[in-house]
């Protein structure tokens, strides 16, 4: 596959947009990465919240199964004790629904952050530098083919912006008709240029 043209200008500025490419995505994938630890740090509340609530619940649940064991009166002592510590459970599982939620935001918003440029970046360097992948190395396999001037040239007048052609020759479709050597060769190199190849390419 061909990833850069043939015209040294062209292929520096196809270069130095693969390397700020690669630069963003980096610099977006650290930000997303860092707002996603910084939001994560909230979930410190959730810990120690479910920290004290299982402290609070086993200390009480042992109190209550030390008092349960009194004679006569056990059963009748620990009641208050579970309830309590059934309190430490529910304050526990409180810690962990804020953790929980404290993680989906995390996610959710790291995600978004780095979607956003990503999808951009997609757009404005990655499918444009696939389109000239694509479109020269087809035309190279097309050339090695023996595509001729005369073919290069009429893609030219179907394809190519109308000031590029009328600056080979004023009616660009009547020169391709009548076949004139040196307009056919003209108006392919337009038509080789889009696709980053330079016209001694041409058989």
């Amino acid at each position: 596959m061909s990833l850069y043209s043939d015209y040294p200008a062209a292929r520096t500025r196809q270069i130095v947009a693969d390397s700020v490419g690669v630069v963003a995505v980096i610099i977006v994938i650290a930000i997303a990465s860092a707002v996603t630890a910084a939001i994560r740090t909230l979930g410190s509340f959730g810990r120690d919240l479910e920290a004290a609530g299982l402290d609070f619940q086993e200390g009480l649940s042992g109190a209550a199964d030390a008092l349960g064991d009194v004679p006569l009166i056990g059963d009748g002592i620990r009641g208050p004790f579970d309830a309590a510590a059934s309190a430490g459970a529910s304050v526990a599982e409180a810690g962990r629904g804020q953790q929980q939620f404290v993680e989906f935001v995390a996610i959710s918003t790291g995600l978004t952050v780095a979607l956003i440029p990503l999808l951009l970046l997609t757009l404005l360097w990655v499918l444009p530098r696939v389109r000239f992948a694509r479109r020269s190395s087809a035309l190279r396999r097309m050339l090695a083919g023996g595509m001729t001037a005369d073919t290069l040239a009429a893609r030219a007048v179907a394809r190519a912006p109308l000031a590029q052609l009328v600056a080979v020759h004023p009616d660009p479709a009547a020169a391709w008709r009548s076949h004139d050597p040196k307009a056919l060769r003209a108006l392919a190199a337009i038509e080789l240029r889009r696709a980053g190849i330079r016209l001694d390419a041409l058989p």
